[in-house]
């Protein structure tokens, strides 16, 4: 058992104790809930948990936080409802947890605690998430090992070996071009959800879009509005539509090959209004339409150097909006 203390204020301390210990169903139902404490909500991630502590034998990770007044055998929940919740739920008789016990002179004392222990120095980012998941998550890996360009941060579009691209944007707007509508995802789901639901397959299209992409683009800071999240999640709706779709459900539209949609691209570096035009826009109702229209005269254009007259492009309700 180790003992330390925790700092509340200058003025004050708090002693506390650390240990693991296990509980049965009687000893967690004990725990008092302090008047601060947020309300319970039943989530997927606490089902999750559930359904993870009935894999692992009853293990729960974190630090639950206990609190106790003087004078007083209460033992208080100050943080850990929601897993406490999670064990109940799984029906197992007991579980295994590192608990901080801590000793405090008032509940507005505790309440200081709690409120503590829910701050974060630093607030975590999507691709923060994502870089913990990378050595668990094999879409990511395959990602990263194909695609070194798009990384997690310090996105500086500068320099050949600089990331271009977030990774959480790349999974979210792809997963939003598989919808008619274009957006920022289709599910509503976290890069996170995306990251661990996505097939190898569907991983391997994306890595093939990316580097059609990036050998157009590239690292070049003058490019860098075309890697912006409007740009790329038209780009990949229409590579989705116009490439892809080897069965024609869209069967007005223009079959293209990998080597004239690289064409189309590269044709989008060279239109420096159209990079203009990008600044300050994203994948909104009001930009969408209007963006879409330039995209498909610029590759119009090029098409027809092609020797490809009157290319048909997909014709969507929100296009005419």
């Amino acid at each position: 058992m180790a003992v330390t203390k925790l700092v509340r204020k200058e003025t004050k301390t708090v002693s506390s104790r650390m240990e693991t210990r296990v509980f049965n169903r009687e000893e967690a139902q004990a725990w008092v809930v302090p008047p601060f404490q947020r309300p319970l909500r039943v989530n997927e991630k606490v089902r999750a948990l559930a359904e993870e502590m009935k894999q692992n034998g009853g293990i729960i990770s974190g630090v639950i936080t206990l609190g106790k007044l003087p004078n007083d055998k209460t033992e208080y929940l100050v943080d850990g409802q929601h897993r406490r919740e999670a064990f109940l739920i799984s029906d197992l008789p007991e579980m295994l947890s590192d608990v901080r016990t801590c000793m405090f002179d008032t509940i507005a004392d505790m309440a200081d605690q709690f409120v503590l222990l829910q701050q974060q120095l630093v607030r975590m980012r999507p691709d923060d998430i994502l870089r913990g998941l990378e050595a668990s998550t094999r879409s990511l890996r395959i990602i990263r090992e194909t695609c070194p360009f798009v990384g997690y941060d310090q996105i500086r579009r500068v320099g050949s070996n600089s990331p271009v691209v977030s990774m959480a944007m790349v999974l979210r707007f792809w997963t939003g071009s598989e919808s008619d509508t274009p957006q920022a995802n289709k599910y509503s789901a976290t890069a996170a959800q995306i990251a661990k639901e996505i097939n190898d397959l569907e991983t391997t299209t994306l890595c093939k879009f990316l580097h059609l992409a990036h050998s157009c683009w590239g690292n070049d800071h003058g490019y860098a509005r075309l890697w912006g999240g409007l740009n790329l999640g038209l780009c990949m709706w229409m590579y989705r539509r116009l490439v892809i779709d080897q069965d024609r459900s869209m069967k007005r539209a223009t079959n293209l090959n990998t080597d004239l949609f690289k064409k189309c691209l590269m044709a989008m570096s060279a239109e420096p209004d159209y990079t203009d035009w990008l600044s300050g826009r994203t994948m909104t109702d009001h930009h969408r339409s209007p963006c879409y229209r330039r995209i498909k005269a610029i590759f119009a254009k090029r098409l027809k150097e092609e020797r490809i007259e009157n290319p048909r492009f997909p014709s969507p309700a929100w296009a005419s909006t």
